[in-house]
Order: C-alpha cells, then structure tokens, then sequence
C-alpha cells in the first residue's frame, strides 16, 4: 500500500507573499480583480433573471412557496460559506496537496463538510411535519429541499480548497455557472409545465452537478493530515462568518416580528435594495482572503490590503447611497410597483447607516484570516445589543435604523483596532526573528 505523501504546490496560481511598492501591488492585482468583479456580475444578472422567470412563471402563490424554500436552502448556505473561508485559511496556511495514489482516509474539511450537512439535513427531515403543515407543501418538494444540503457543503469545501490556493476565477466561474445553470434549466422546466417541485429538482440538479465537478477538481487537495477536523481556528472562522451573517440578517425579522406586515414588507423591499452595498467587499474577500493569510507576517502589506478594501467599499456604498436617495422613488417603481411609498421613503437613512456594515466585511477579511477570537467576541456582542436595542425600540423603525447603523459603526472601530493590534504584534515577531537569539 503506498503511503500517504503530501507536497506543496506548485501552482503558479497560488497567492504568494507579496513584496513591491503599494503602487506595483495595486497594478499587479487590479487586472485580477476587475475580472473576478465582472465574471460575478454575470452571476449576479442570471440570478436576478432566475427571479424574473420564477416570478412571471409560476405566479404569486408558487412563488411565495418556492421563495420560503429557498429560504429554508438559504439557511444551510450561510453555514457552507462559512465552512469555505475556513478551508480557505487552512489551505493558504499550509498549501498542501494529497496525490489520488495513496490518501486512503479523508481530511478535516471533508470531515466536516460530510458532519456540518448531515447535521442539517437531519434537522431538516425531522422539521418535515412542521414545515409541510405551515408551507402547506408536500413530502417530495421537503425531500427535494433537504436533498440539497450536503452537496452544497461539499461544493462550498472544493471552493475553498480553490480559494485557499489562490484559484479565485475557478471560484467564481463555479459560482457563475451553477447560476446561469440555474436560470437556463429554470426556463426549460417552466416551459415543460412542472411547476414549483420542478424547480426544486432543478436546484437538486445544478447543486450535485455543481458538486460533483468542482469535487473533481480539487481531488489532488487536501488539508494537512496533521489537521484535525473542527480545530479551535476553524471553529473561530465559522463563528465570525456565521456571527456576520446574523448581523447583516435579522434586521428583517426582527422588523417583521415587531411592526404591522405593511411597514414589514416596505422596510424588506428596502432592506434588498441596499444590501448589494455588501456585493463587492463580498466580492473582493474571495480575492484577499487567501492573500491576507500567506502575508499575514508582513504588516505593510495587509495594511495596504486593508486601507484600499476600506476606501473602495466606503466610495461605492456613499455612490449606492446617493444613487438611492436621488433616484429611490423612480427605481421602487419600476421593481416593486404601486404600494411601496414608504419602502421610498425608508431608502436614504437605510442606505446611509448600511455603508459601515459594508465597510465592516471588508475588514473581517484580515479578521478571518487570523482566526481572531478578540474579533468574534465583538460579533458576539454586538449581536446581543442589535437584539436587545432593535426590540427595546420598534415599532420605531427609523430609531432602530440609527440604532442598527450606530451599531455597525462601532463594530467596524473595533475590528479595525483587532487589525492594528494584530499588526503590530506582527511587526514585534519579525524584528525579534530577524534579531535572532
């Protein structure tokens, strides 16, 4: 039986630490990213196209059915992104691979991408009953739904072993596909007439084809065998993707829970518009994520990362921004029609006090990729205090959207304070290295 043998790779494609002048670093990456950010808007068009066409082809009634179970596969894809930053830090720490010939047993990620989605999806199973009387739905569109769990965690490991060596266009061009994907076979199924559970095999379809190739490729990777599954680092990691999550998600619950279903629904549809602030830093963390940590020893590099992940997300949130507060009205209209004057009205603030919850997941880039605990406790608390404010608050809805800005103000300080202390703690390691014994 041949050993298990693990080699680094080689790739040319894989983030390298970054040395130059701030200027050469910026010509060197600005090309990579201004292709991942178009490859991405791509995705972004065939998704929004996917909801024009389930919209128009199944009316309001199948659609508010497949909107709640795509809910429900929502639910389990936060957990997924979580798991893929933390294969990605872990690969970029070590950036290793196991050849096909020899690796016998499986490795930490794919331990816990197989235990993350079972978990779920037998959540999801023994939540049937409940789930089929308040859906008002079926046994084989629940079937079809908790079908798509453990796919999506073992899609979202390959994209992180991608990810963690540097492979940010295979990354998104996944993602891109299994979008358009998507939308095509939505057409094909709607043109056939199978309705609302045809659309949901259709989601079961793109995700194990999805699955299955981008598995495919990344058979020669691996983590360490030296890493173990759930270690204390790749907890921390899931934590602050999953703590981000909640932050930048409940806002729309809590609201929904605590004033009438007209103001509800009016701050939601505002809610969707100003969140694609949070597209781009979302989009420039598959690019930096793996390059903060292969240069995590170098201060001035991440700094500069840092800076210029701040100062383009705060440009394009105060252009979103004003956008929004220029033209509002005219683009409430035209997307969600007659009826949602005070979703209009709700725009500018909301808008406003959503620039520094961008600003916020642009730096938990460099927080996730030292795994810092100091940076989840802010989270954490942060957490506790949207919760206790927001609730303490409505029905006010624009006094809990100054809270839910100040709020994103004061973790954004935070986490750029983890950062410089994180820094500088760097730069003390490298001169006592250099100084020797």
């Amino acid at each position: 039986m041949t050993s298990l043998h693990v080699a680094t790779v080689t790739d040319s494609s894989q983030p390298k630490p970054v040395a130059g002048r701030g200027g050469n670093v910026v010509a060197q990456h600005g090309r990579a990213l201004f292709e991942i950010v178009l490859i991405s808007g791509l995705g972004i068009v065939a998704s929004a196209g996917f909801q024009v066409v389930a919209t128009r082809g199944l009316g309001p009634e199948g659609f508010g059915l497949i909107a709640a179970f795509l809910a429900v596969i929502n639910i389990a894809a936060i957990g997924s992104a979580a798991l893929r930053n933390s294969v990605a830090v872990q690969v970029a720490a070590t950036l290793t691979f196991a050849p096909p010939i020899g690796r016998r047993r499986p490795d930490a990620s794919l331990i816990e991408a197989a235990a993350l989605g079972s978990i779920l999806t037998a959540g999801l199973l023994i939540a049937s009953p409940w789930l089929a009387g308040s859906l008002q739905s079926n046994s084989l569109a629940l079937l079809l739904t908790a079908g798509t769990v453990i796919p999506y965690y073992l899609f979202a490991r390959s994209l992180g072993l991608l990810q963690g060596t540097g492979k940010t266009r295979a990354v998104v061009w996944w993602s891109t596909g299994a979008q358009l994907m998507q939308l095509a076979l939505a057409v094909a199924v709607l043109a056939l007439g199978f309705g609302a559970v045809g659309i949901l095999a259709m989601f079961l379809a793109t995700i194990l084809f999805a699955s299955l190739g981008s598995s495919y490729q990344t058979r020669h990777l691996a983590l360490s065998p030296t890493t173990r599954p759930f270690s204390l680092s790749s907890v921390v990691v899931v934590l602050l993707t999953i703590s981000y999550a909640w932050l930048t998600n409940v806002d729309v619950i809590l609201v929904r829970s605590g004033v009438a279903e007209l103001a509800a629904g009016s701050y939601a549809a505002a809610a969707v518009l100003v969140k694609t602030t949070l597209i781009l830093p979302a989009t420039l963390s598959l690019y930096l994520l793996p390059r903060f940590v292969t240069n995590r020893s170098n201060s001035r590099i991440t700094r500069l990362g840092v800076s210029l992940s701040l100062a383009i997300t705060l440009a394009s949130g105060l252009l979103i921004a004003a956008i929004l507060a220029a033209a509002g009205p005219a683009i409430v209209v035209v997307l969600f029609g007659p009826g949602y004057e005070m979703t209009a009205a709700l725009l500018p603030l909301l808008a406003l006090t959503w620039v520094p919850w961008a600003m916020v997941q642009a730096i938990l880039v460099r927080i996730t990729s030292i795994a810092s605990k100091a940076g989840l406790a802010v989270l954490v608390v942060s957490i506790a205090a949207q919760w206790i404010g927001s609730v303490a608050l409505l029905p006010n809805i624009q006094a809990m959207i100054v809270l839910n800005g100040s709020i994103g103000i004061a973790v954004l300080l935070l986490l750029f304070a983890v950062h410089r202390v994180a820094a500088h703690r760097s730069n003390s390691d490298s001169a006592n290295a250099t100084a020797g014994p």
